[in-house]
């Protein structure tokens, strides 16, 4: 059952990430900001920021950019894990659905992956303005990797916890043999 919530995830991960309410914005014009401010890139997720201020608003408009990002990207999975999970009862599942949740590398896939597509700096009014993005594309990919080693430690938790659950099988029928009959471990001889 674990297995097919982990490809469930996957699914429903491509199609939110594909569909069209992450460019939920159809048309926005704010007076002084550049044409290309709030407007997403096709097969792209995008985040903008600005910051009024000197030159040294430029790094701290990208860092903000960057953190809008890592924001979003977090808020679609805990939108999938919402829409397609949110009656999963079993205690083993659930912690499937955590380790996907939360990712302590997350930072590094984007540090890795953006792209400021547009950085200026409007002299006029002192603000910078940008937009980064990651292709959809990537992703996906970087989600559909981290599942797969998440399934594969669900699977190593399987398979332990049988071995555990044979040998504890053993170890009781063991003590309940007659230890002088040496035929008591065959089985039929009971």
């Amino acid at each position: 059952m674990i297995l097919i919530i982990v490809e469930a995830l996957v699914s429903s991960l491509t199609k939110h990430v594909c569909n069209s309410y992450l460019t939920e914005q159809e048309k926005i014009d704010i007076d002084g900001a550049p044409y290309w401010y709030m407007k997403q890139l096709d097969n792209e997720m995008c985040t903008f920021a600005h910051k009024t201020g000197g030159l040294d608003s430029i790094e701290i408009a990208k860092k903000n950019s960057k953190l809008k990002l890592i924001k979003k990207i977090n808020g679609t999975i805990d939108s999938v894990i919402y829409s397609n999970l949110s009656n999963i009862k079993n205690k083993k599942e659930k912690e499937v659905i955590e380790r996907f949740r939360k990712d302590d590398n997350l930072k590094y896939f984007i540090n890795k992956n953006i792209k400021y597509s547009k950085i200026i700096f409007a002299e006029e009014i002192d603000t910078t303005f940008t937009r980064s993005c990651i292709p959809n594309d990537a992703i996906i990919n970087y989600q559909t990797n981290r599942l797969q080693k998440i399934k594969q430690e669900v699977l190593k938790v399987k398979v332990n916890s049988a071995f555990d659950e044979l040998n504890g099988d053993l170890t009781s029928q063991k003590s309940s043999l007659d230890k002088d009959d040496p035929f008591s471990e065959l089985p039929g001889f009971e």
